[in-house]
């Protein structure tokens, strides 16, 4: 026998589904998702000076997306923070700082070649730079710079989204680059493994806010700004390539 339970259960299974798919289909379908900084990563092989600027380049981006992180968690309900905390501290080394992913991606770059003078000495490209502008207005909107109707902390929640559910692209077509110079297990990869296994988890930020905030909307705002700033981003990785 179906109770009212049941069928009202179903009904947000299949919701939280179609929100999903309704977030992926964006994802994929972003220009960002198709750049050619990812057929350059499957196929080039790169010379130690360009594998130290793309390591630094990220470097540079990663390192802010870390601190932003934090200050998106200060504007979340407690709800919603753990989602955010469970990210930080993963990225921190999971409470052994000596394994943060900055020293794993450092230790990657001195694998190939790359001292650590030389790896200091790399400057942000144009493009990286535009990202971490454009991306800190997503993870932590100002009053004034988003359409006052939308929900300021689903507006973060959206723009973290779009760079778990990114991350694992770059990750995958990032080992395949330095599988060509001997890394492919390089421990910065794991990366690759954790992203695939749990990416259900990228989406549940998005999802929370969609479900106890009828937020979409703002989420996807979020997600759309973040997926647009990409495009910066990659354009920045993928000149490190070629200069």
């Amino acid at each position: 026998m179906t109770t009212g339970k049941t069928i009202v259960t179903r009904k947000a299974t299949a919701t939280r589904a179609a929100t999903e798919a309704t977030i992926s289909q964006i994802v994929e379908q972003h220009p960002c998702s198709r750049h050619a900084l990812f057929s350059a990563l499957e196929t080039e092989l790169l010379s130690v000076t360009a594998a130290g600027n793309l390591l630094a380049n990220y470097d540079a981006h990663a390192s802010v997306l870390r601190r932003l992180l934090l200050r998106a968690a200060t504007i979340m309900p407690e709800p919603a923070v753990g989602f955010i905390l469970e990210n930080v501290r993963n990225e921190y080394g999971n409470g052994a700082y000596c394994k943060n992913h900055q020293a794993q991606l450092r230790d990657l770059a001195l694998k190939v070649g790359v001292s650590p003078e030389h790896f200091k000495a790399f400057r942000p490209e144009a493009g990286v730079r535009t990202f971490i502008k454009q991306a800190s207005q997503h993870y932590f909107p100002r009053s004034g710079n988003y359409p006052q109707s939308l929900y300021r902390p689903a507006i973060a929640a959206g723009a973290i989204t779009a760079t778990e559910l990114l991350a694992i692209k770059e990750f995958v077509f990032l080992q395949k680059a330095f599988t060509r110079m001997g890394q492919k297990h390089h421990i910065w990869f794991h990366h690759v493994a954790i992203e695939e296994e749990h990416s259900d988890e990228s989406l549940a930020l998005a999802l929370y806010f969609d479900e106890s905030n009828s937020a979409l909307d703002s989420v996807l705002y979020g997600l759309k700004g973040v997926l647009d700033a990409n495009l910066h981003l990659y354009d920045g990785l993928l000149r490190t390539l070629h200069d």
